[in-house]
């Protein structure tokens, strides 16, 4: 990794989430990074909590991978529960592709040691964490991650604008990299998305809302370790079952997504053909 310390800090709006925190709006994906209820709180209702950080950090080491730095939030929240469990050691693994990300998160929080550290040299270390950030496509950095993660919080934009990060063939990669009670948490609640977790070999779960949060998405390589899971049957059928593919990883998301509109599409055209021809034998019948 090499990482300069002359970034060009892109201009923001800061938006202040209704915890107090801030976020601010991804000028590519016209979405905001966080939701509007509340950025920190975000991070602990659809990841930190869900994934039982603080119990696993007490029970002994633990790894997770951030996948989507962003403004650094997740990984913010992840120090202060190491920090305040002060049990065992915590190694975060983060992989961010937009090289503004880092100076809209400094911008954001231009005093705080850990982002300029982490644009200074890409790592940062205290007593019990260390985090290393990874800047690049996570399709490409997936390949040369260490593994052995306890978590994966998988947190980029949604599936309508960042979809190559929302694929089955991506979320394969994810499984060898987890543990064997291991958890992918994630805030997205689509079918698509489901559907490519179960499609992936995962087993799918629900995480609870946390109000005025909505709940998520969690994804463990063992169907024992899936707390309130979801029934696959449902997304072995089409339309829950139409999931995002990109086969080479190296698809751009306009065309993973016309791909999976064009199933969609031709399922559409094909149901309304049935119930047209359903129409006229009854017609004809009666």
């Amino acid at each position: 990794m090499i990482f300069s310390s002359l970034h060009f800090t892109p201009a923001i709006e800061k938006i202040l989430t209704a915890d107090g925190s801030y976020t601010c709006r991804h000028p590519g994906y016209k979405e905001n990074y966080h939701a509007k209820e509340g950025a920190r709180a975000e991070a602990f209702a659809k990841f930190i909590r869900p994934g039982r950080l603080a119990e696993r950090l007490r029970a002994g080491p633990v790894r997770v991978l951030d996948v989507g730095f962003g403004l650094g939030v997740n990984v913010m929240a992840a120090i202060e529960v190491a920090r305040e469990t002060g049990g065992h050691p915590l190694r975060m693994d983060t992989v961010e592709a937009d090289a503004d990300a880092l100076p809209r998160a400094r911008a954001l929080a231009p005093a705080c040691p850990v982002l300029s550290t982490l644009e200074s040299t890409g790592q940062w270390r205290d007593a019990l964490v260390e985090v290393a950030l990874f800047h690049a496509d996570i399709r490409r950095a997936v390949t040369t991650l260490p593994g052995n993660y306890d978590l994966i919080f998988h947190d980029p934009f949604s599936a309508m604008k960042n979809t190559e990060c929302w694929t089955v063939e991506l979320f394969a990669r994810f499984k060898p990299l987890l543990k064997a009670d291991g958890m992918l948490l994630t805030y997205a609640e689509a079918d698509a998305v489901r559907a490519g977790l179960f499609q992936a070999g995962f087993s799918v779960g629900l995480t609870p809302p946390a109000p005025p949060h909505r709940g998520g998405t969690l994804a463990v390589p063992l169907p024992a370790h899936a707390p309130d899971p979801i029934d696959p049957e449902p997304y072995t059928h089409p339309p829950k079952s139409i999931a995002y593919h990109d086969f080479t990883l190296k698809e751009d998301g306009k065309t993973i997504r016309a791909r999976r509109e064009a199933q969609v599409r031709t399922l559409s055209s094909a149901e309304e053909e049935g119930s047209a021809n359903r129409r006229i034998g009854g017609a004809e019948g009666g």
